[in-house]
């Protein structure tokens, strides 16, 4: 079972979301209310996921994730905000997190993007594709290779580089520059960010390829 941890200054959001989340069939360690008890709260609890919001009343969200990822690379941090801000969206994914969702969502929204995440996979939400379609992000960018494509799929669909190497039979730094020449080709900020900008451009698609491993 996923166990994550919530890390927001509203208290009413943070009870509500640990009840829906649990009753999802997530398993929320624990939550805090500002960066200090973030930091502490996942030293000690050691989960799978972290959701931060980005504003918390001693500090900024995206420098927590930053905080965290030192402490533990392996996080999955997800930002969760109200804010559907081009410089928020750049800056968070810059961060590291793997997740940038808007409080607009749904919850099924939230689960989902939380399961891919915890599966080591990336999440943008869609109502940010006016961002990542601006004329900065798509304008006058090669297309992908069929291998590109391929792996980015497998990528955005929660597989990591070891698992996809195994599945094409290609060695894990393969992949790895193959990831690295997506980020260069689509002009990306991260690898979140490219997974964004391939589904956005149609370079890729979820859901669509049959024999996609995501045991």
């Amino acid at each position: 079972m996923t166990s994550l941890v919530i890390v927001d200054d509203h208290e009413a959001l943070r009870e509500g979301l640990v009840a829906l989340l649990g009753a999802h069939g997530l398993n929320v360690v624990g939550a805090a209310g500002n960066v200090a008890a973030g930091l502490d709260l996942v030293t000690h609890a050691d989960p799978d996921v972290a959701i931060v919001d980005i504003r918390l009343p001693d500090g900024s969200g995206i420098d927590l994730c930053r905080d965290l990822l030192a402490l533990r690379p392996e996080l999955g941090v997800m930002l969760y905000t109200g804010d559907a801000d081009a410089e928020l969206l750049y800056n968070g994914l810059d961060s590291g997190a793997r997740g940038y969702a808007l409080k607009a969502g749904s919850m099924e929204e939230l689960v989902s993007a939380i399961q891919r995440v915890a599966a080591g996979g990336s999440y943008v939400d869609p109502r940010l594709d006016r961002i990542l379609l601006s004329p900065r992000a798509t304008s006058s960018v090669p297309q992908l290779s069929p291998r590109e494509r391929e792996i980015m799929h497998l990528m955005a669909e929660g597989l990591t580089a070891e698992r996809i190497g195994d599945q094409i039979s290609v060695s894990v730094e393969t992949v790895r520059t193959h990831v690295r020449n997506v980020i260069r080709k689509l002009q990306a900020r991260n690898r979140v960010h490219a997974i964004a900008l391939a589904l956005e451009r149609g370079e890729i698609a979820l859901g669509n390829v049959d024999d996609v491993d995501l045991g």
